[in-house]
């Protein structure tokens, strides 16, 4: 189904998942990219909050527009629980108020699995930075769902995890995963699950709901099945691998992680193993204790038969 004639503003066109949605989503609709990045896919080189951002988009006034909104914040070291506010919930709330005088058909909103714990954070200043990330995630959401419920706009937010594609990208979870794998001799045994989104899957996803393919609604954009720790390395090294059991592993690589932390100026320099990268590595991101009254677990799982071990193959 050719949709050339709906008109597509994609924010947060500098960043990884619109490296991989904007080229195949321009085989499909018009598409305009906002950033405050130059890229090869910005075409409004401003941020969302910009007030003259209105301005730029005279252009579209009177068109039906859609929205895929994957402007955020992108660190995951050294930022404090105010600059996650700015960014994910106060540029926000000025992005919403540039587009009140166009017709937007339905809002797109890429949130994160994040956010689904952040509903459980209440936001304050003190908090540590991963918590922060979560608890605005969540504020950002319920601000993008309200505006759109008071104007009559279609909302659809979707939940990926950590996501990861064949490229190993050393700005994500995934791609340091997939860089190290090849080198090391051995891996601890690590049993905590894990969940990932394929970017790919995501992509053809996002434009399925462009498309109105896919009805507004809630989706969680995971893979199935989770795998643990190591499984996954094992799977993405491609390679016979040794597993070790080393007891007290966690607490180990915790205080390795304390000790860089101090040696790196209290967090002023990214040591790489950082507190907060251990408590990630250690926790469970299956999402099976997540209450998924009001979201839909079935239809992204269902777009595509492949199993996530036989998508880590595929990059040996």
């Amino acid at each position: 189904m050719l949709i050339k004639s709906k008109k597509v503003l994609v924010t947060g066109s500098s960043g990884y998942v619109a490296s991989d949605l904007i080229p195949r989503l321009k085989n499909k609709a018009r598409v305009s990219g906002i950033d405050y990045s130059p890229s090869e896919y910005t075409d409004i080189n401003v941020s969302i909050a910009d007030r003259k951002l209105n301005s730029y988009l005279t252009n579209i006034r009177g068109e039906e527009i859609y929205i895929v909104n994957l402007a955020a914040a992108r660190f995951d070291f050294g930022a404090t629980a105010k600059e996650y506010f700015r960014l994910n919930v106060e540029h926000h709330a000025k992005f919403l108020e540039s587009l009140e005088v166009f017709q937007i058909k339905r809002f797109i909103h890429i949130s994160s699995v994040a956010s689904l714990e952040g509903r459980a954070i209440p936001y304050s200043e003190a908090l540590e930075c991963d918590d922060a990330y979560r608890s605005t995630k969540y504020l950002q959401e319920q601000l993008i769902q309200n505006w759109c419920a008071s104007k009559g706009v279609e909302l659809s937010i979707v939940y990926p995890s950590a996501i990861f594609s064949r490229d190993p990208r050393s700005d994500t979870n995934i791609g340091k995963l997939q860089s190290i794998s090849k080198l090391l001799p051995f891996i601890p045994s690590i049993d905590v699950i894990k969940s990932l989104t394929y970017l790919p899957n995501l992509s053809r996803f996002i434009i399925d709901l462009v498309e109105d393919e896919i009805p507004a609604g809630k989706y969680l954009t995971i893979e199935k099945p989770s795998l643990t720790v190591s499984r996954m390395i094992q799977i993405i090294s491609g390679r016979p691998i040794l597993f070790l059991h080393i007891p007290y592993i966690q607490v180990m690589m915790k205080t390795a992680a304390y000790i860089l932390y101090v040696l790196g100026g209290l967090g002023k320099i990214d040591m790489k193993l950082t507190p907060n990268r251990v408590v990630k590595l250690f926790s469970d991101t299956s999402y099976s204790h997540i209450n998924y009254e009001d979201i839909d677990t079935i239809t992204y799982a269902d777009q595509d038969s492949r199993q996530l071990p036989e998508i880590l193959l595929n990059f040996n």
